[in-house]
């Protein structure tokens, strides 16, 4: 049986390229210095592509933690860096996320720009709201890549892809899936700003020790939904 390691070792020596034929959205984000960048959202899952985030994500992140190591900050500069970076995903492997999560409930998102994976999503479907009594869906993993948030290390070079992001999956979950509006997660702590930013709900009973459940109400949500 393969490991994930062997996965990943095949990826790399057989050359195995992401699927990039078929794309479902185009649009333009924010750069975070000065202009704008073209990006495209492709659905489907995609060995190749989680790859691609495991390692591209990787390399930043470790070097990130190293410049922060160099810079010799002082505690109180690094309890202001602590406030606000992001790292608490970075341990996460889309790789065998993809391999683990391949069924047909579960769909993958990838956002390209600049050549590079900029974001990732997995959603769960159909999951029980627990607002009402329809079928929505669930966001297992989102994330951004990690040069697009903010750290000492350099600019964000996108800005805005989570919401990007979520506002396709609502878009997609609703017309293509047939699931009614609204959606679900639990947010690592860094996150949790975001999400009640978005008008998400919170509710403490369904807590998974430090991650927050958070749901979106369907009145709220409707703000992302598209015009056919």
């Amino acid at each position: 049986m393969m490991t994930i390691d062997d996965i990943r070792t095949m990826i790399d020596q057989q050359g195995v390229m992401p699927n990039f034929t078929e794309h479902a959205t185009k649009g333009t984000v924010k750069r975070g210095t000065d202009g704008d960048a073209d990006y495209e959202i492709f659905v489907g899952w995609d060995i190749a592509k989680a790859n691609q985030c495991d390692s591209m994500w990787g390399i930043f992140n470790t070097n990130l933690i190293q410049f922060i190591r160099d810079q010799k900050y002082s505690p109180e500069e690094l309890d202001d860096i602590d406030s606000y970076i992001q790292l608490a995903d970075s341990h996460w492997d889309w790789l065998s996320k993809s391999c683990a999560h391949s069924s047909d409930e579960y769909e993958w998102f990838y956002l390209y720009a600049d050549g590079k994976p900029q974001a990732a999503c997995m959603i769960y479907h159909p999951k029980k709201s627990v607002i009402h009594e329809e079928d929505i869906f669930y966001i297992e993993y989102i994330a951004v890549a990690p040069w697009n948030r903010k750290n000492p290390m350099q600019e964000r070079e996108l800005v805005g892809l989570g919401k990007v992001m979520i506002q396709f999956v609502v878009n997609y979950a609703t017309k293509t899936l047939g699931l009614h509006l609204g959606f679900s997660l639990h947010s690592v702590p860094t996150a949790t700003g975001f999400y009640e930013s978005l008008g998400m709900l919170s509710f403490e009973q369904n807590d998974k020790d430090e991650l927050k459940f958070y749901e979106m109400p369907s009145q709220v949500a409707d703000q992302y939904l598209e015009a056919s």
